[in-house]
C-alpha cells in the first residue's frame, strides 16, 4: 500500500525535481515507511511505501530487468504468488517477493491486456520508455484512487486531490457541476473534482498519454447478464467458496491483520467466514457511542465474544467534530458522508495496533442490502412501465426541483411509478425543490445540463429494476462515497484496509444472479443471511439495519451548536455566486427551532465552507 505521484511532458513544470518532490511530500501519511524515484527527461516517477508484503524488498520505483520500464504502485495484487509462478515459468527473472514487480513483467507479456489478470486493488502509473508511452490505471471497483491534471501537453498525477490543488500552475476555479453534484449526493463523482483543472480516473479505467495526447477507456464494467442458470443451493455454494478464498487472498501479509467490526452483518459475514470456515482470529475494532440508537458497540462485543476474538472499542464524542479541519485536508474536496468522522477515529484507533484490517464494505451492493431494493411486485412491475424519456424528463425536473418536478406531489407520484430512482435521489440533501432554495440562478444555469446528462445515464442500466439500482450504485455511490471515505480514513494513519466483498470475482458472481434471490418486499441481503446465520449470535440478526454514523442532528442542536454557527455564519466569498447565504440561514433556524432535521444539509454546508475557507481565495 502507497501513495504516488509524478508527471510527464510538460506537466514537469519549471523545475521538475522539485516538483516531484513536493507532491511526494504532500502524501507522506499514505506510505511512512519509505520513499522512492525515477526520473528521466520528461518523465518523473514517485512513491511513499507502507510496507506490507516483502518488508526489506520491493523498494519502488521498480523495473523490468533492462530498466526499460519504471512502475510506481498504490494497493494489493492478491493473486501475485499465482501471477509470480507464472513469469518465472515463462522465463522472467523477478528480484524481488513482492507484488510490484509482476506488473512490469505481466505489461512485458501482455501489454495494457495485463489488466485482465489482476485481482486486487491498485493504482499504478507505468512507463514505457521504448514507446515513451505512460500508462495509468485504477482498479475495477475503485478501491484504490488516482486524481491528474493537464498541464501544457503533459499531465501531473498523484494518489490525493490536495497535493494537486497546492501546485501554482493547476487550475482552482470550482467545478458547477461538480459542487451541483455534491450539493444534491454528498460527494463529487468520477471524473470531476470540485476544481475544473483536476480530474479522477474513475474504476476500470485506464488512462495512456503519449506525444502529448492523453486518452481514457474503459477496461471493465461490472455486467449483470447473463443469468445463473443452476440452482439457489448451487449459486450458495459458489459464493460460500468465493468468499472464503477472498478472505484467505486478503489475509496474505507480512504483518498482523485486523477487523473493523459493527455491529451490521457484513463485517460480521466476515469474521464468521474467517474463524468458522477458514479457522483463523483476529483482533476486531469498533467505535461506539453513548447515543444509544447509533451504538453498534455492544452487539460488536457481543459477535466477538461468540467467535473468541480480541476487541477493542473507542468511544465516540460531540467533540469529534474538532477533527473537521483535519479530515476536509485529508480528503481535498468537500466531501459529505458523516460517517466519515467516525471512520477516521476508528481507523486510528485500529493502527495502533495493526497495519492492515479487514472490513465488509461492499457487501450491501454485492448482495442488495440497503431498503431501497426491497421493491413490492408492484413497483418492479411500475419502474419499466412509462416511455424511457418520459422517465428521464421526471427525474431529472425532480433532481433539480423545476417545474412540476420540484412539488410534493410529483415528488411522491415518482416514489410510486419510479422506484428505482432511489438510488438517484437521497432526501438528506438537496435534490428537488431544497436545491432551487439553496442556489444561485446562476448555479443553476451551469450545473443543469451536467447534472441531466448524470440522469438519462441511469436507464442505460439493466432492465431489471433492483439490478439497474445495484450497477448505478457500484459504479457511482460505492467508489465514490464508501471506498473514498475509507481510503482517505485508513491511509491518513497508514492503515490498510481490505474488504473481501470487493474481489471483483465475487462482485461478478453476486451481478449474476437473479436480484429476486437477493431481495424481495419482506427483506434483503437473503442469500447472504442464509450463508452465515447458523454463525452468527441470534441478537445480531435480530437487529434491523442501522447503518454506520454519528448523532449529528443530536450534536448540532445541543453540545456543536456554537461550532455549526461559526462554520456558517460567512459564506466564503467564492461560494456566494453559487449559493444563497439566507437560504444557509433558514436552515439553520429550523434546525435550531426543530422544525425539520437539517442536520446532514446543514453538515454537508458546514464541510463545504470549511473547504472553501481553506481552499478558495476570497
Amino acid at each position: 500500500m502507497c501513495g504516488i505521484a509524478g508527471y510527464v511532458g510538460s506537466g514537469a513544470g519549471s523545475d521538475p525535481r522539485a516538483g516531484l518532490r513536493r507532491l511526494n511530500a504532500g502524501i507522506t501519511h499514505r506510505g511512512p515507511d519509505d520513499e522512492g524515484y525515477f526520473e528521466a527527461p520528461g518523465v518523473g516517477l514517485a512513491m511513499r511505501r507502507l510496507s506490507i508484503v516483502d518488508l526489506a524488498g520491493s523498494r519502488q520505483p521498480i523495473a523490468n530487468e533492462d530498466g526499460s520500464i519504471h512502475v510506481v504502485f498504490n494497493g494489493e495484487i492478491y493473486n501475485y504468488m499465482e501471477l509470480r509462478a507464472q513469469l518465472h515459468a515463462r522465463g522472467h527473472r523477478l528480484a524481488t517477493g513482492g507484488d510490484t514487480e509482476v506488473l512490469v513483467h505481466l505489461y512485458e507479456e501482455h501489454g495494457i491486456g495485463m489488466l485482465a489478470q489482476l485481482r486486487g486493488m491498485f493504482a499504478f502509473a507505468l512507463w514505457d520508455a521504448r514507446q515513451q508511452r505512460l500508462l495509468m490505471a485504477r482498479d475495477r471497483l475503485g478501491k484504490k484512487p488516482l486524481c491528474y491534471a493537464a498541464v501544457g501537453n503533459g499531465l501531473r498525477f498523484c494518489s490525493e486531490i490536495a497535493p494537486l490543488a497546492a501546485e501554482p500552475d493547476v487550475a482552482r476555479e470550482v467545478d458547477a457541476v461538480a459542487l451541483a453534484a455534491y450539493l444534491t449526493a454528498g460527494f463529487v463523482p468520477a471524473p470531476h473534482t470540485i476544481y475544473q483543472g483536476i480530474r479522477k480516473l474513475p474504476p476500470g479505467h485506464l488512462l495512456t498519454w503519449q506525444a502529448g495526447t492523453t486518452r481514457v477507456e474503459r477496461y471493465w464494467r461490472l455486467s449483470f447478464a447473463p443469468k445463473f442458470t443452476g440452482s439457489r443451493a448451487e449459486a450458495q455454494e459458489l459464493i460460500r467458496a468465493k468468499l472464503d478464498e477472498s478472505i484467505r487472498l486478503r489475509l496474505r501479509s507480512d504483518v498482523p491483520v485486523g477487523l473493523l467490526l459493527s455491529g451490521g452483518l457484513d463485517s460480521n459475514a466476515v469474521l464468521a467466514r474467517l474463524t468458522r470456515g477458514l479457522g483463523q482470529k483476529v483482533t476486531a475494532f469498533t467505535i461506539g457511542f453513548a447515543e444509544k440508537r447509533y451504538d453498534e458497540s455492544d452487539l460488536a462485543r457481543q459477535s466477538a465474544e461468540h467467535f473468541g476474538v480480541a476487541h477493542r472499542v473507542l468511544p465516540g464524542r460531540a467533540d469529534l467534530l474538532d477533527l473537521l479541519p483535519q479530515l476536509v485536508r485529508h480528503y481535498g474536496e468537500p466531501f459529505a458522508d458523516k460517517s466519515a468522522l467516525p471512520a477516521f477515529l476508528l481507523c486510528e484507533l485500529t493502527r495502533r495496533e495493526v497495519k492492515v484490517a479487514l472490513s465488509g464494505d461492499g457487501g450491501d451492493e454485492a448482495f442488495a442490502g440497503y431498503r431501497k431494493y426491497r421493491l413490492t411486485p408492484w413497483q418492479l412491475a411500475a419502474a419499466n412501465g412509462l416511455p424511457r424519456p418520459l422517465r428521464e424528463r421526471w427525474a431529472r425536473t425532480s433532481l433539480l426541483g423545476t417545474g412540476l418536478g420540484g412539488t410534493k406531489l410529483a415528488r411522491n407520484l415518482r416514489r410510486l411509478l419510479l422506484p428505482d430512482t432511489g438510488s438517484l435521489f437521497t432526501s438528506e440533501f438537496f435534490a428537488g425543490q431544497p436545491f432551487q432554495a439553496l442556489t444561485t440562478a446562476e448555479m443553476r444555469v451551469q450545473a443543469g445540463a451536467g447534472l441531466a446528462s448524470t440522469v438519462a445515464g441511469f436507464w442505460d442500466g439493466p432492465a431489471d429494476p433492483v439490478d439497474r439500482m445495484l450497477a448505478w450504485d457500484n459504479e457511482h455511490y460505492l467508489p465514490d462515497d464508501l471506498l473514498v471515505k475509507m481510503d482517505i480514513a485508513s491511509m491518513a494513519h497508514g492503515l490498510e484496509v481490505r474488504s473481501p466483498f470487493l474481489d471483483h470475482e465475487l462482485a461478478e458472481l453476486c451481478a449474476s444472479l437473479p436480484s429476486a434471490w437477493k431481495v424481495d418486499a419482506c427483506g434483503d441481503k437473503r442469500l447472504l443471511r442464509e450463508l452465515v446465520a447458523p454463525d452468527l449470535p441470534p441478537a445480531l440478526l435480530a437487529t434491523p439495519k442501522r447503518g454506520f454514523s454519528l448523532p449529528l442532528e443530536e450534536w448540532l442542536r445541543g453540545p456543536a451548536r456554537d461550532q455549526l454557527c461559526a462554520g456558517l455564519r460567512d459564506l466564503h466569498p467564492a461560494l456566494r455566486a453559487f449559493i444563497n447565504a439566507r437560504a444557509v440561514d433558514d436552515l439553520f433556524n429550523e434546525h435550531q427551532a426543530g422544525r425539520r432535521n437539517h442536520a446532514q444539509r446543514l453538515w454537508s454546508l458546514w464541510v463545504l465552507n470549511q473547504w472553501a475557507q481553506m481552499n478558495l481565495r476570497a
